[in-house]
């Protein structure tokens, strides 16, 4: 039995309609079949107070309604009549007044009536959750556990119990208290909510509650807003609601690579903000759908005054090949020519790289003794979906005009290369490849398995695009946490060195060894020194990264081998450099990125010739081929008056500084692009 305030009865309802005795026994009958209840209404003869009591509704016959009590009926119920029965549905409710109604110890049996009303529309209706959804209330420092009882969008009825009388005074209604909710899938609501209402029971009390926010960011709120499109046809959100188990489907106004926008309409809101959804998925047409996990992370109601909402839901989590389709979907809703992850004609690319002037003479010569390799896993990497390759490309007609890719060469790093575009007058068709990339990465480091940490871009100064373009990340963000820049002396392969045979016995007070995280510790204290940017976590020289062998198992699961190795040069008990090396047989750089030998020398008194003397010897050891060899600092080349072949210049860019960056690329696209 439920105590309720004086109301209206409800032959006197207001903006009601009339209904059928024909739509009075299908209300009924879908209530039964929903086993879900009907609200019989008490009202007293002498004072008037209206008593609710609720009956479950047995099949009816289209001219009685019969029903089994499934709440107290009053003590004193010779002092009440009924009023009234309301069948609860949406859009709007049911009800009617009873005549002559039998009343027994077990239930009621009743006719009904030849017309009925169809009540008002609540603003938001009232839903039933599924048996077991647990409620947790928290209040400085005091719980109580109890259960769902109903629930609309906009407030929440939880029955909770409590151990000894006095404890029913320990939720203060006035202040805030936190509401956890709990299926047998986890925890599936928890905020902050005001309390509406309250009702003491006899070993029970019931809270009405309200949200304190309709907004629940989760993710960092951003100043910078990432695409979002509105798609024709229009795709669908569909997902069993955790509260009551049930299917339903929105449709999507506006979407991300982070989140939907759906609309709901009043009288069948579900949505509260901060709600977990386990499992939901996007329709995008016929067979094409993405499931997926999410959030109700805002809600707001329209301005028109008719009550429906906008509810926006971030994703939580997303298998990485269906977060690259919906990705690639948005791409191309933006840009038609845009392609993320495209099966490509092998032969078309190795036609571009050769027309766009990306494969030189000097670099074919390097290459050419392998292509066998390097076509094979391009052909890999292009047609299949790999978790260590993204690639991006601008088509017209079939052609391309632009490409970019990035490979995952650390645990968390992923290089940029092979940029390449034909020149246009008409287009700035190079940035829009760039725009891509940077779309992906700004969307995937938030949702992607693989962590996704750090965005890094090796170039020649004496180019004058990348220069300009990477130095103007670097100098806009003003963090070298945020971005950094270092230079590399390059070689092609392991130097010759005019003395390094007089180094083949190296001196008892050298001695190589494996890097140790105290070596690691010095390494990055040197670089703190000298540059303070992102290398060190970029390139996982971080103590704790010794040992760990997370990316040399995403190769061998594709095939591929990529096992780091890491060696210390000493003088005596003093670092003087670190020096890491890679076996690879992957070839998925041109630029040979993916086998090259680091040395980062801390002694500037390392003689060179006893450098390449070691380094030499770990390349053999590992039976690597005349890899090629970037010295850091340059410095140390120039003050031992190395012939370098080339200086390189490391960009790194922090994904956590991801916003910042978006807003710099558009300002720098719009400045730099004859058209956009």
């Amino acid at each position: 039995m439920t105590m309720v305030a004086a109301s209206e009865n409800v032959s006197r309802q207001e903006n009601t309609r009339p209904v059928s005795q024909r739509q009075l026994a299908d209300r009924v009958n879908r209530l039964n079949f929903l086993e879900e209840l009907i609200l019989v209404q008490f009202s007293h003869l002498k004072y008037g107070q209206m008593v609710t009591v609720t009956a479950a509704p047995l099949p009816c016959d289209g001219t009685a309604l019969e029903a089994g009590w499934r709440s107290e009926l009053p003590e004193n119920c010779s002092q009440y009549v009924i009023s009234g029965i309301i069948l609860p549905g949406t859009p709007r409710a049911f009800a009617f007044a009873v005549e002559d109604a039998r009343i027994t110890a077990d239930g009621l049996v009743c006719q009904l009536p030849k017309k009925g009303q169809a009540l008002p529309k609540r603003q938001y209706s009232r839903m039933r959750p599924l048996a077991g959804i647990k409620a947790t209330l928290f209040q400085h420092g005091i719980c109580f556990q109890g259960v769902l009882t109903d629930f609309s969008a906009h407030a929440l009825c939880v029955e909770v119990g409590f151990d000894t009388p006095n404890s029913r005074y320990w939720i203060m209604p006035d202040q805030v208290v936190h509401l956890s909710l709990q299926s047998d899938k986890g925890v599936i609501y928890s905020g902050e909510m005001m309390v509406i209402r309250s009702e003491n029971g006899a070993d029970t009390l019931l809270f009405v509650l309200a949200p304190v926010n309709t907004n629940t960011p989760r993710f960092p709120t951003k100043k910078y807003r990432g695409h979002r499109a509105c798609l024709l046809p229009e795709p669908s959100l569909a997902f069993r609601h955790p509260l009551t188990g049930r299917y339903l489907e929105l449709n999507v106004a506006d979407l991300s690579g982070l989140g939907v926008c759906v609309e709901e309409a009043p009288e069948r809101s579900m949505l509260i903000a901060g709600m977990i959804l386990p499992e939901m998925c996007i329709k995008l047409g016929a067979g094409f759908e993405i499931p997926c996990r999410g959030q109700v992370v805002y809600r707001n109601e329209s301005d028109d005054g008719a009550g429906g909402a906008r509810c926006g839901l971030t994703l939580l989590d997303i298998e990485i090949q269906d977060h690259l389709l919906l990705l690639s979907l948005l791409q191309r809703a933006r840009n038609r020519h845009s392609y993320l992850n495209p099966s490509v004609d092998i032969e078309s690319l190795w036609e571009f790289f050769f027309e766009t002037g990306f494969i030189y003479p000097s670099k074919y010569l390097l290459l050419a003794k392998r292509k066998a390799g390097f076509q094979e896993t391009f052909r890999k990497t292009y047609l299949e979906q790999t978790p260590i390759a993204r690639h991006f490309t601008f088509q017209v007609e079939g052609q391309i005009e632009a490409h970019l890719s990035a490979i995952r060469l650390y645990e968390q790093t992923w290089f940029q290369q092979h940029h390449a575009a034909r020149r246009s007058g008409k287009h700035a068709i190079g940035f829009e490849v760039i725009q891509q990339l940077a779309e992906y990465f700004y969307n995937a480091c938030f949702l992607s398995r693989d962590k996704i940490g750090y965005v890094a871009g090796v170039y020649r100064p004496e180019n004058r695009f990348p220069r300009k373009y990477y130095r103007a990340i670097v100098s806009q963000l003003k963090n070298k946490k945020a971005a950094s820049l270092d230079a590399f002396a390059y070689f092609k392969t392991i130097p010759e060195i005019e003395d390094q045979w007089a180094w083949a016995k190296v001196p008892p007070d050298w001695h190589v060894a494996r890097t140790t995280r105290g070596d690691l510790d010095e390494l990055a204290g040197f670089y703190e020194q000298i540059s303070g940017g992102c290398m060190i976590d970029a390139l996982d020289l971080q103590p704790k990264m010794i040992g760990r062998t997370v990316l040399e198992k995403e190769y061998r699961n594709l095939g591929m081998i990529r096992r780091r190795h890491l060696y210390s040069i000493k003088r005596g008990r003093e670092l003087m450099a670190v020096v890491e090396l890679h076996q690879s047989d992957t070839g998925l750089s041109l630029s040979r990125m993916d086998r090259v030998i680091f040395c980062f020398v801390l002694g500037e008194d390392l003689p060179p010739g006893l450098l390449t003397t070691l380094v030499r010897g770990f390349a053999d050891k590992l039976g690597l081929d005349h890899p090629p060899m970037m010295v850091y600092p340059r410095d140390y080349a120039d003050r031992h008056e190395l012939e370098v072949d080339k200086t390189y210049e490391m960009m790194i860019l922090n994904v956590y500084h991801g916003e910042e960056y978006m807003q710099f690329l558009d300002d720098f696209i719009a400045a730099h692009s004859s058209v956009r």
